[in-house]
This record gives C-alpha cells, sequence and structure tokens, in this order.
C-alpha cells in the first residue's frame, strides 16, 4: 500500500502530487483520444499548465535528497524544452508544416512525465536498501522501456498524421 507521507512532506510538495496526478490523466488522454478535437486541445492545455506546475514546485523540492539537487532537478529543462516544442508550433506556426514538431514534442512530455512518475515511484517505495550500483541498473530498467515507447509511440503518430508533401 502506498503511504503518502513517502510523498508529501509540504505544500509545495502536495501541489507537485496533485498536479502529477493531473499531468498522468491527461497525457494519457492526449496520447489515447482523438486528435484535432477541441477536447484534445483542453485536454493538452490542462497537461501543459499541469506540466507546468510539476516544474516549477519540483524546483522547490530538495527533501529527499539531503537537501541537494537530484537528477530530477536536472530534467526540469529537457521537460520544458519538450514541451516548448510541442506546444509553440501549434501557438504560432503553420499548422500543417509544424505537426510534426508537435507530435515529437508532446510525446516527449508525456512520456517523460510517465517516466519521471515511474521513477518517483520507484525510488520511494521500492529502493529502500539497495546500493548505488543496483539503483543504476534499475534506473536503466525505467528508463530504457520509456524511452523505447517514446520512440515507438512518435513512428507511430507521425505515420498516422503526418502527410508526405507531394
Amino acid at each position: 500500500m502506498i503511504d503518502l507521507s513517502n510523498w508529501i512532506h509540504t505544500t509545495v510538495g502536495g501541489v507537485h502530487v496533485f498536479a502529477s496526478f493531473v499531468g498522468l490523466a491527461t497525457g494519457a488522454w492526449v496520447i489515447a483520444g482523438k486528435k484535432g478535437t477541441r477536447l484534445h486541445k483542453c485536454m493538452g492545455y490542462t497537461f501543459a499548465g499541469a506540466l507546468l506546475l510539476v516544474n516549477g514546485s519540483a524546483m522547490f523540492i530538495y527533501g529527499f535528497n539531503q537537501g541537494s539537487p537530484s537528477v530530477f532537478h536536472l530534467l526540469v529543462p529537457v521537460s520544458l524544452f519538450f514541451l516548448a516544442f510541442g506546444l509553440y508550433p501549434m501557438l504560432f506556426g503553420n499548422k500543417s508544416i509544424s505537426l510534426n514538431r508537435h507530435i515529437i514534442g508532446m510525446t516527449a512530455a508525456v512520456y517523460g512525465l510517465y517516466a519521471a512518475g515511474a521513477t518517483e515511484f520507484f525510488v520511494r517505495e521500492m529502493a529502500q536498501g539497495l546500493g548505488p550500483e543496483q539503483l543504476i541498473l534499475f534506473s536503466f530498467m525505467i528508463s530504457v522501456p520509456f524511452a523505447v515507447a517514446i520512440t515507438v509511440s512518435i513512428i507511430y503518430f507521425q505515420k498516422k498524421f503526418v502527410r508526405k508533401p507531394r
């Protein structure tokens, strides 16, 4: 059973966890739901807002790493890059030309949040007592499937939605 006291220690931590769950739910809908609809856009904007909150609040959470920055802090710019890479073309670019970038950016942002959640679950619920070598091994065991899922998903959505010029 998951003990929320392992996850939430401060108000910022509560905001972080809540925004994470909103992002996980809306991200799943954006990936699995029908594309290009008003609901897709609404869920996408909700996902983007949640991801901004997750990344912003992460910068104030240091308690689980003896008060020092962790790999999660180093990945905030990566997450924000993919979010911007996916949103910018749809907000400001030629949508037909920019669809490829939107697919890459948003797919990586959604799966990146899932990878962070899986890693966070592992660190908080399963990693007690493991040595550094074991932690690195388990980190790869979590990261590699997500990297494969991101790649496969991007290729799938590109084949399905991006039209080749004639």
